[in-house]
């Protein structure tokens, strides 16, 4: 087939070469679909300056049982298939070794690569080491190599049929509670609901992720009802036993299945960490190598950046909880910091960054700057938080708002009367109010202006007593306003536990005693320790 001229010039070699046929895979991984260019560039904020008491309030602005115990779901060992193939003349795309069209055709956004296309192409489309080489190339060899690595990873990672339907009643009932009660919480910023719509079905051909849920749902059951605890444990530990020998792999940490999973298990964690503190971080460091892994793919959306944001609030969540400084880098992550007109999901999100930025300044090295970078980190953050209320767009303003009468609402009324009553949009306009006020609260009581000595201290801490105490109160009202979704209630609870010991009032320690119970009792959010404290706090005598 190939024929050459006599006089054909050759380029000299210094080495002998070997030609390697191209497989079906590497033709596949040669016609893959380009990168889409990044259009969301992070903006950083400007120059900034100002004090807390100065920022405007957030919306008032005007804008310019189980008995049987299932089985968790083990990962099968598949060979993938070689067929050898010519040397194509042209290159052509190929199908995948694993028939994921069943799983994948019904993606809520079919726009979205990350989520039409199969599970393996995804990994390889995220890694930036494995780009197209040519076949004569002097690294071919390695390649095929690496390649090779990939393939056994995917083996490792995923089934060669969809797990649907499931055998097993009770594990669907388990999908289902995950879907219908707990999916809510991870979606709160994400219009597409990736973890309601598009995880179910990533988890029929990934075991790791399959057992994320249902160990998740277990454990959410076992805290609000009659549920074995015990499963939970059983699916955790399957789970875990697949996840942890891939912390070490290159393949599967730019998996954002296995993203997905991480975020889940650290949900389950959460909810056996008191709001008061002491993270066990058992979860931690594998959020963040997968996190880190992905975090410059993170701006492309589906699944991937869906779970970078969740992975992010749980760690804002943590870090607050513990008065820590937060824990991955954010600085690589081409995240969108501006004020540019955009949708209340990335307003929202711009907020949350915020707060794990306000976090890092509060527990994080600003403890060893001089007073003067401290003073100056300061006042940026103030203003930022001032810039991001003033230009908010007007769906983050209340359907309907009412003072807090400043006495305790009749028995039975949704909230009390000690709270404003703050009826909002959406869960995404909930997310960002609330973390706002959050950031607010750090901001307020890590004032580095406030004096040190002198009757001056005591007219200060007074003022700062009383914003940390709007803030509270702001954030409880917007839970009670917007009850049906629990993470409203865990981010007042944390609020709460925070500041709850400058309330002085018994009937308002009372109202807020109420907030954390319901989180608790309805949300099955663990506070029995908050509230131990708040009551030493007080003074309540048992």
């Amino acid at each position: 087939d190939y024929d050459f001229a006599e006089n054909q010039p050759w380029c000299r070699t210094t080495h002998t070469l070997s030609f390697v046929d191209e497989t079906q895979e590497l033709v596949n991984i040669y016609d893959r679909d380009s990168e889409p260019e990044n259009t969301n560039s992070a903006a950083t904020p400007a120059e900034w300056n100002g004090s807390i008491r100065s920022a405007p309030d957030s919306f008032m602005v005007p804008t310019p049982s189980a008995t049987s115990h299932p089985t968790p779901l083990r990962t099968n060992s598949i060979d993938t298939p070689n067929t050898d193939i010519p040397s194509p003349a042209k290159r052509r795309k190929l199908d995948s070794p694993f028939n994921f069209s069943d799983v994948f055709h019904n993606s809520p956004d079919s726009n979205s690569r990350l989520i039409s296309s199969p599970p393996f192409r995804d990994i390889l489309n995220g890694a930036d080491s494995f780009e197209p080489l040519e076949p004569t190339d002097s690294h071919c060899s390695e390649f095929a190599t690496g390649y090779s690595a990939v393939s056994e990873t995917l083996a490792r990672i995923y089934l060669e049929a969809p797990a649907w339907p499931l055998q097993d009643r009770h594990e669907a009932h388990l999908m289902r509670y995950f879907i219908d009660n707990l999916a809510t919480s991870f979606d709160l910023c994400d219009p597409d609901r990736h973890f309601a719509l598009v995880v179910p079905q990533r988890a029929a051909v990934c075991p790791t992720l399959l057992n994320a849920i249902f160990a998740a749902s277990a454990r959410h059951l076992s805290r609000v009802c009659e549920f074995d605890p015990y499963v939970a444990d059983r699916y955790h530990q399957e789970c875990l036993k697949h996840l942890i020998p891939m912390l070490n792999d290159t393949a599967a940490i730019m998996d954002e299945n296995l993203l997905a999973a991480t975020v889940i298990l650290r949900f389950l964690e959460e909810v056996e960490v008191p709001v008061s503190g002491t993270d066990t971080q058992s979860h931690l460091i594998g959020t963040h190598i997968f996190i880190s892994a992905q975090e410059s793919s993170t701006v492309l959306g589906g699944l991937r950046q869906a779970a970078f944001w969740v992975g992010l609030r749980q760690e804002v969540y943590m870090a607050f909880v513990n008065q820590r400084s937060i824990l991955p880098a954010l600085s690589h992550c081409n995240i969108d910091r501006s004020f540019e007109p955009a949708s209340d999901c990335v307003w929202a999100n711009r907020i949350v960054v915020f707060c794990a930025d306000v976090l890092r300044y509060c527990f994080g090295d600003s403890e060893n700057s001089t007073n003067r970078d401290s003073v100056a980190t300061y006042n940026q953050l103030v203003e930022y938080s001032q810039e991001w209320a003033a230009y908010k767009p007007d769906s983050f303003r209340p359907i309907f708002y009412r003072e807090a009468k400043g006495t305790a609402g009749p028995a039975g009324a949704e909230a009390s009367g000690f709270f404003p009553e703050v009826w909002l949009l959406s869960d995404s306009v909930v997310t960002g109010l609330q973390h706002y006020h959050l950031a607010r609260i750090l901001l307020t009581a890590h004032n580095p202006k406030v004096p040190r000595l002198g009757p001056a201290q005591r007219a200060a801490l007074k003022v700062m007593d009383e914003e940390i105490k709007t803030d509270v109160r702001t954030l409880c009202g917007m839970a009670e306003s917007n009850s049906k979704t629990p993470p409203n209630y865990v981010t007042a609870s944390m609020a709460i536990a925070m500041a709850g010991d400058r309330f002085t009032e018994r009937a308002e320690q009372e109202a807020l005693l109420e907030i954390i119970l319901k989180t608790e009792k309805i949300h099955a959010w663990p506070t029995s320790t908050a509230q131990t404290h708040l009551k030493e706090a007080w003074g309540w005598e048992e």
